[in-house]
Order: structure tokens, then sequence, then C-alpha cells
């Protein structure tokens, strides 16, 4: 019995990994990846945090209909069609809190559907 344990618990954590979403992660490149959701009316996660100086990767998937992303500061315009993931890429140059937002008229609460940056001071900034 000890033995079947050892073996089907490292199985089942395995599965179950692979079946959460991972949210954040830094790759070895040095990019920091976010996967992200949109659909009618909200993104998820709603709220991103990064670091100055961070290139940053959004995979974002949109779920329901066509949608888009706009984060202005850091010249983001970026249609996501439906189904498929969609990369967006940028330098978070610039600590402070920065508002996203769809960019494509996606229904009469369109208005609604917008989320937050946070991009905090890199380590030693003041």
């Amino acid at each position: 019995m000890k033995r079947l344990t050892v073996l089907v618990i490292p199985l089942f954590l395995f599965l179950l990994g692979g079946l959460l979403p991972a949210q954040q992660g830094s790759s070895e490149t040095g990019v920091r990846e976010i996967r992200m959701t949109a659909q009618k009316y909200r993104f998820d996660p709603q709220e991103i945090r990064v670091r100055e100086g961070e290139r940053v990767r959004l995979l974002i998937t949109a779920l329901d209909r066509k949608h888009g992303i706009r984060i202005k500061e850091f010249g983001v315009k970026t249609v996501l069609e439906k189904g498929k993931e969609t990369v967006v890429e940028f330098v978070a140059e610039r600590a402070g809190e920065y508002k996203f937002k769809c960019s494509v008229r996606c229904g009469w609460r369109h208005g609604s559907m917008k989320g937050k940056l946070i991009v905090e001071p890199a380590e030693g900034s003041p």
C-alpha cells in the first residue's frame, strides 16, 4: 500500500497541475508571462501586477466573441479573435497604475470591460 501511495500522489499532483491555469510566471527568457481570458464583459484576471522594467507577455484568449485590449500608456492595442490565444508583449517602462480596457465594441456593457495594470517600482527605485 505504501508503495502505491508513493506512485499515486506524485501522479495526482502532476495531473492536477496540468488542469489548473497558470496565471503568472517568469520564463527562463526573463519575460513575465500572464495568461488571461476575455469574455463579456470582463477580463480575468482584472488586476495584473508586474515590476518596472519587466518585459510582459500577455497570453489572452477571447472565450465568447471578438474582443480587444488597449493599454494606452504602453502602446498596446490588439484585437482578440474568439477562441484563439493572442500574444501581446510590451515593456513596463514606468511604475504606476494603468487602466486596460476592451478596444472592440462587444455589446451594451462594453464600457465596463476593463482592468488595472499595476507596475511596481523596480527594486532600488525611490
